[in-house]
């Protein structure tokens, strides 16, 4: 997966904009931070995404600036965008920050039911997960005192981690059902 170019195709999907523009919502997201998504490879992921005809640019002169180059998504990078996001949110072998990534950029990539069983499925990797932690010998290794403290530390935040996100999608489950959000969603027909 390439994460910058599911990130500039998501923020197209939402307006036309130029590279700097794109920066600076990816900024506002945290996305350099947790994603790892900085300016460079943004612009790199426009240079490609623009070569392999899934978006288009056109110059635009605003006063005395000079012209900057502000992106359209079109049908095929649409497609792409969806199948990105629905890749990420189905595969199992997805890494942590990238399924998440693939969730925040999930705004009309994706129907609701598809959205609720990804968050199921993961939910489900979850429980399985740590059902096995609990049952590891590191486990008893840490009940027991055997541990070095160090690992003692890491294995008390991975557990508290693993119990935050059980929550968080247990949340964003209720959430979905419960409210409409229906302008978030892709609607059949829309793909």
């Amino acid at each position: 997966m390439s994460k910058p170019k599911m990130a500039v195709l998501a923020f197209l999907l939402r307006r036309p904009m130029h590279g700097y523009q794109i920066g600076h919502e990816a900024e506002k997201f945290g996305l350099p931070v947790w994603a790892s998504i900085k300016l460079p490879s943004i612009y790199k992921a426009l240079q490609d995404l623009e070569a392999s005809k899934h978006i288009h640019g056109e110059q635009i002169s605003e006063g005395s600036a000079p012209p900057r180059t502000v992106y359209h998504i079109n049908e095929k990078g649409k497609k792409l965008l969806i199948q990105l996001v629905r890749q990420n949110l189905a595969n199992p072998q997805t890494a942590v920050n990238d399924w998440w990534l693939a969730l925040s950029l999930s705004w009309k990539a994706v129907e609701r039911t598809v959205l609720q069983q990804a968050i199921q499925a993961r939910l489900d990797r979850l429980k399985v997960a740590e059902s096995e932690v609990r049952k590891s010998q590191c486990q008893e290794m840490l009940k027991s005192g055997e541990l070095p403290f160090v690992h003692s530390h890491i294995m008390r935040l991975g557990s508290r981690h693993h119990s935050v996100e059980l929550k968080a999608l247990k949340e964003l489950l209720e959430d979905i059902e419960k409210s409409g959000h229906d302008d978030f969603f892709l609607t059949k027909g829309d793909e």
